[in-house]
């Protein structure tokens, strides 16, 4: 087959949508298909990146983009443009063609062409961060936010008309059926839609992987986080925690992808709440590779997210599958795995670290709960591209 996937961001940036997206098209062209990624350079640092490549057997075409959702997408170029967009899928021909994602131009600059579009097309859904059952107009003008009333009702208008364009699709794939994408669905009756959830590289099943978890290593004891730097992630309220906990000897590592305006502010709030003489440390990783990635999985004892909204986060499997006793808001899946601690507040963070930190034995036995629990789920990555092939087969 022939398969184009149009992706809002893919490698080498390492968020969830680039992640699943990543081993699954480098699966399907390990299996012999031929796969071209059509995405962009993203907003900030991506843009140096080469317009043409190829990585892992995988062909890479990058368009820049500017996205700042619901009030602007806009191309940075005269070859960005929705219209070039349409002319790319037309010229390659595929027999399959992918789109991920809505709140992006993938999904957005595509509406006025799906019925031009001949061959089989397949929706990816990573949650609607937008969608709500109810906005809060009223609340936004007691504060005088207008500009706030404006973006949501620009949400509202989006997600009332969305379903019509989703039905336009022959296949619709979400990550469960506890992701708002997949409960809109439900709500608009569509009937085209699949779950697959997400899966785990086989590097976290490793036994070296969970040996760091065991309560026995001496030494400093590290916390992590990985996830884009950004508001909705809120690192600053895991900084402020790690702050506030009484424990000494430790460290918080954290992994974004890029640098950015946020990152700098945690830098600053970091400054002014760790004590150095307490033996702690905040440690800022940008720009790492993969395995550089997973190698903090093995070295990390705890882990931890303080998101303010998540739909399927992979990295809550990843942290499971290393056998790590997790520490997280009330978002997402978290709240489903065994091994976890969910807290509302920063008080609550700091408590759950403290506990964690003196008590080896739970670190253990939560760790072993966590990993327990995912072993219950079919999670490899085989399993999930086999399940897409064939149901891309099926559509042919």
């Amino acid at each position: 087959m022939r398969i184009l996937i149009a992706v809002p961001s893919y490698w080498p940036s390492q968020d969830g949508v680039a992640m699943i997206t990543g081993y699954l098209a480098e699966g399907l062209a390990a299996r012999g298909h031929e796969v071209l990624i059509y995405t962009s350079a993203g907003n900030g640092g991506l843009q140096v990146l080469p317009h043409k490549e190829r990585h892992n057997k995988v062909d890479i075409e990058r368009i820049r983009v500017y996205v700042r959702w619901p009030l602007k997408i806009k191309g940075r170029d005269k070859e960005s443009t929705k219209r070039k967009y349409y002319e790319r899928i037309s010229s390659y021909d595929p027999d399959v063609l992918i789109v991920v994602c809505t709140q992006t131009w993938t999904f957005d600059w595509l509406k006025p062409y799906l019925d031009k579009i001949n061959c089989p097309k397949v929706f990816y859904a990573h949650g609607y961060s937008g969608w709500e059952e109810k906005y809060d107009y009223m609340e936004k003008l007691r504060r005088r936010n207008i500009l706030g009333v404006w973006e949501q009702y620009r949400v509202k208008s989006y997600y009332d008309s969305c379903y019509k364009y989703i039905k336009k699709y022959d296949l619709a794939i979400y990550l469960s059926e506890q992701s708002n994408s997949y409960k809109y669905a439900v709500l608009h009756r569509l009937g085209n839609g699949k779950i697959l959830e997400n899966a785990i590289e086989d590097a976290f099943f490793e036994s070296d992987m969970h040996c760091k978890h065991n309560g026995e290593k001496n030494g400093k004891l590290f916390f992590l986080f990985v996830a884009n730097y950004n508001e909705n992630k809120n690192q600053e309220m895991l900084i402020r925690a790690f702050g506030k906990a009484k424990i000494k000897n430790s460290g918080l590592l954290l992994v974004g992808f890029e640098r950015n305006e946020y990152l700098n502010h945690l830098e600053q709030v970091a400054s002014e709440v760790i004590d150095p003489a307490e033996g702690k440390e905040v440690v800022f990783n940008v720009h790492l590779k993969r395995k550089q990635v997973v190698e903090l999985y093995r070295k990390a004892d705890v882990f931890v997210c303080s998101s303010k909204s998540e739909i399927y986060p992979i990295v809550a499997h990843e942290a499971a599958a290393a056998a790590m006793p997790i520490i997280s808001t009330d978002v997402g899946i978290y709240s489903q795995i065994d091994g976890c601690t969910i807290v509302n507040d920063v008080e609550e963070m700091a408590d759950a670290m403290e506990e964690l930190y003196y008590d080896p034995e739970k670190r253990k036995a939560m760790g072993e709960a966590a990993y327990n629990w995912l072993c219950t789920r079919q999670c490899r990555i085989e399993d999930k591209v086999e399940w897409l092939e064939k149901s891309l087969q099926q559509l042919l």
